[in-house]
């Protein structure tokens, strides 16, 4: 390939052909006046095991020898993956001659990022975007909310960015949140900050030229600390300018409430008062502006309420009980108190014709699933997070599914990259889920039987399929239509920095990718009643460790992502260095002068030692942390 190529688009494939054109430094036309060195690209049927395939398919045909490659797909998403796979395929001036037929395995596959524990940019969220298109993921589920801080402009309600997005040190909490998360007194550049309209709109606009759907999360009624305090804030000052009205217009504080409890954060006032009107006009306000800051750049398809971890909130509130006793919408205790939220949220994101997200536990009360009937969306679905599976609670996905809501697994053994890469204290991340999440546990996981992937507990100590069954309430998927595909989720509580986030992200990202696009042979299956084959399994992450490291990790660090090297693991034996990595491919090298020089490992020749030994694994300017052998 050279610059006398040519990508010759079909009407209404524009956009990813001008796309491709400018990754190849090449140009477009919807004509050219030869059919060689050309890469056309327009709509074609595509069909794959005996099924025509609607979205977001594509075949790929690189034809070496009438000089020309034919992409055909049925929608734009299918043209713009097929224009991916043919980047990749690229190699200096050639190209692989392949055909390739190709469609997604799920039609949600997504990632979740939280921008709210701590910040991150508008540069960062480009990049990722890059990143995710290149993964062939098509949804960003961002959270902009939660009780450390508050990310979106909401015109309406400047209190929520001036107040709401910064942590300082006032007790009152009228200029700003507490300073959580190591903000210290003044706030730091991680604890600090929030998108503008402007800024969202960009991230909007960059995410839909690359077929990502943006899906705004505003957490409540839980998780709520930043914004009540911020609507606080708004109350004393109207309040000090006699406006009484105006004061209590967006209020989520019943200032009488004496109920004590305590978030799983440790917050004792982070739960909106779900009696108040004025709660629900805070919510359609926050709603009605992102339906504005989508309109005319990516239409708001649909509002993410949260509603995980409410912590026990209302039982004191005279408001409250005020309701409780004279309603007419069959509230009749506190209990009943979430899913008349629930409710309430999910007409007014029907009144702004949106499907409804929320977390699974937003979706149920002490394990029993709200009526989807009385969810007035056309689609409600939830994020099935929570199968550690000692808890009990593993069965939520399948309980969701069976009752009529959409799920996105978003298992937190497998899926949540805020855990770290291996056991060690060395290593960034929580571990209350699993101890570790790794690349290859990731790529392991099996949606189409969730309870086949338990294998060990909280604390590392093994547990079955057989257990986990037993103990749950639901054993069987009887509705898998409902399972509408991955998500990963990036919690930023330990992150401080667009490094770190990139470098908790990648390479987990891939694996997750991986899954949410491809059905592997080896993976069990409760429709067939099938087992894993782990045999096969090792082949395939073997191929996939390979692709990783002498593909993946060079184009990251061309493009300045931080991704994570691993550690290599090594011992000495008769006096001899042994070393690997878990990215067969991937560098090597030692020192045995404390890191004041460093050589490479080659395993064919194993060097003679004696300790202290230290080993870290390379690519290009990239370094791993370091292991050492005493």
């Amino acid at each position: 390939m050279n610059s006398d190529w040519t990508v010759v688009y079909d009407n209404g494939y524009q956009a990813q052909a001008k796309w491709l054109a400018d990754q190849l430094g090449i140009s477009a036309s919807d004509w050219a006046p030869t059919n060689q060195n050309v890469i056309h690209l327009g709509w074609g049927k595509i069909t794959l095991n005996g099924s025509d395939q609607w979205h977001e398919a594509y075949r790929l045909d690189v034809q070496p020898e009438q000089q020309r490659i034919e992409i055909d797909a049925p929608d734009q998403a299918g043209a713009l993956y097929a224009a991916q796979s043919l980047l990749q395929l690229k190699s200096g001036d050639s190209i692989k001659a392949v055909t390739l037929t190709d469609a997604p395995r799920f039609a949600y596959r997504g990632l979740s990022v939280d921008a709210a524990r701590n910040f991150r940019s508008k540069e960062a969220i480009f990049k990722l975007l890059d990143q995710m298109a290149a993964l062939k993921l098509n949804k960003l589920h961002l959270r902009l909310s939660d009780d450390e801080a508050w990310r979106i402009e909401i015109p309406a309600l400047p209190e929520l960015a001036e107040v709401g997005s910064k942590r300082c040190h006032d007790l009152s909490e009228t200029r700003c949140v507490l300073p959580f998360l190591g903000a210290g007194p003044d706030g730091t550049e991680a604890s600090d900050g929030y998108y503008t309209t402007e800024d969202y709109q960009a991230i909007l606009r960059k995410a839909d030229a690359l077929n990502i759907t943006v899906i705004p999360e505003v957490d409540m009624p839980g998780h709520a600390h930043a914004a009540i305090k911020a609507m606080e804030a708004r109350y004393h000052k109207y309040m000090a300018q006699g406006d009484e009205a105006k004061a209590k217009e967006y209020l989520l504080t019943d200032f009488e409430d004496d109920t004590q409890y305590l978030s799983v954060q440790m917050f004792t006032d982070n739960a909106i008062n779900v009696c108040m009107e004025s709660s629900y006009r805070f919510a359609d306000t926050v709603v009605s502006a992102l339906v504005d800051a989508h309109r005319d750049v990516q239409p708001l398809s649909t509002f993410h309420f949260g509603g995980d971890e409410i912590a026990g909130a209302w039982t004191d509130s005279p408001i409250c009980q005020s309701f409780i006793t004279n309603n007419d919408t069959g509230v009749s205790s506190v209990d009943d108190l979430s899913q008349y939220f629930v409710e309430r949220i999910s007409h007014i994101a029907q009144r702004y014709q949106l499907d409804l997200g929320g977390w699974e536990d937003g979706l149920m009360h002490t394990n029993q699933v709200y009526p989807r009937s009385q969810l007035t969306n056309q689609q409600v679905y939830g994020n099935a997070w929570q199968n550690i599976w000692e808890w009990g609670v593993a069965d939520r996905a399948y309980n969701l599914a069976n009752s009529g809501y959409g799920v996105i697994y978003n298992q937190a053994t497998h899926l949540y990259f805020d855990h770290p890469y291996e056991p060690d204290p060395s290593e960034r991340g929580y571990y209350w889920a699993p101890r570790f999440t790794d690349t290859r546990k990731t790529f392991s996981f099996m949606p189409d039987d969730l309870y086949a992937n338990a294998n060990t507990k909280r604390n590392g100590a093994p547990i079955t399929k057989k257990e986990v069954i037993e103990a749950a309430t639901v054993k069987t998927l009887t509705r898998p239509e409902n399972v509408l595909g991955l998500q990963a989720s990036v919690w930023s509580e330990t992150i401080r920095s667009d490094g770190q986030f990139e470098s908790m992200t990648f390479p987990r990202l891939f694996a997750m990718a991986e899954r949410a696009w491809h059905r592997a042979d080896w993976e069990a299956n409760t429709q067939n009643e099938k087992e894993a084959n782990q045999t096969q399994r090792k082949v395939d992450y073997n191929l996939f460790a390979n692709q990783l490291a002498n593909y993946w990790f060079p184009q990251l660090e061309q493009q300045g992502i931080g991704f994570r090297l691993p550690v290599p693991g090594g011992m000495i034996e008769n006096g001899e260095l042994k070393a690997n990595s878990p990215f067969p491919g991937l560098a090597i090298e030692y020192s045995t002068d404390n890191g004041a020089s460093w050589q490479t490992y080659d395993a064919a020749n194993t060097p003679h030692v004696s300790t202290p030994v230290q080993l870290r694994t390379v690519s290009g300017e990239r370094v791993s942390r370091i292991s050492k052998i005493d």
